[in-house]
């Protein structure tokens, strides 16, 4: 596991040919100021057809939800410590029995279940401006191009590669299509009829070259 803090989790839902991100799972605070969980689905899942929730206390019927422990769906995921296979499972994903924070356990010992979810780290402050700058000028896509395939408001990445917005949630959401390029092509393949033709025969070709897609 990476000694970097891990600030909040992917939530994919993961099929034989599909995996889309449904949504993100993170540490944050309540109206109050009271700590906790929060766990936010991606528009674009509640839009998909065949999307479900991720747990009975996250219906599709609202976008975010909030919880002082971690939420049940994701709780279940972890194994018991009274579990004799614990020290076991630990082990071999290089994780310390003692580990407590439910976020590593979560993309350790709780990665993959009975469910469809599967979960990956988010890591803390990873991805900045510049990145998001340098993902769509090796796509070569122009700002509304790369809206277009991306559902980003073209302005809003302007400024953000300006270094005039902060747009955390859409550097997050950046961040996941690098490092997971099959969740890119799924996005662009989605929406490419909203870009030239001639352009989507080009992207796509250099895309399948470099990811095996």
């Amino acid at each position: 596991m990476t000694d970097r803090p891990i600030e909040a989790l992917a939530v994919f839902a993961e099929g034989r040919r599909t995996r889309k991100l449904a949504g993100i799972l993170k540490r944050g605070t309540d109206a109050s100021g009271a700590e906790g969980f929060q766990f936010t689905y991606e528009d674009n899942y509640l839009e998909w057809s065949r999307a479900v929730a991720v747990g009975p206390e996250m219906p599709l019927t609202e976008r975010s939800f909030f919880s002082p422990l971690l939420f049940p769906s994701f709780r279940d995921r972890i194994p018991s410590k009274e579990n004799p296979a614990y020290g076991e499972y630990c082990a071999a994903t290089g994780i310390e029995v003692e580990e407590n924070d439910p976020l590593i356990l979560l993309v350790s010992i709780g990665k993959r279940g009975p469910s469809c979810f599967v979960f990956e780290p988010l890591i803390k402050d990873h991805f900045k401006a510049e990145d998001a700058a340098a993902f769509r000028k090796r796509l070569g896509l122009s700002l509304r191009e790369f809206g277009r395939l991306f559902d980003f408001a073209p302005y809003t990445i302007q400024k953000i590669e300006a270094g005039k917005a902060s747009g955390r949630d859409v550097l997050k959401r950046m961040e996941i299509y690098v490092k997971f390029p099959e969740v890119a092509w799924y996005e662009m393949n989605r929406n490419r009829a909203l870009v030239h033709t001639r352009l989507w025969r080009k992207l796509s070709k250099e895309y399948k070259d470099s990811h095996g897609k």
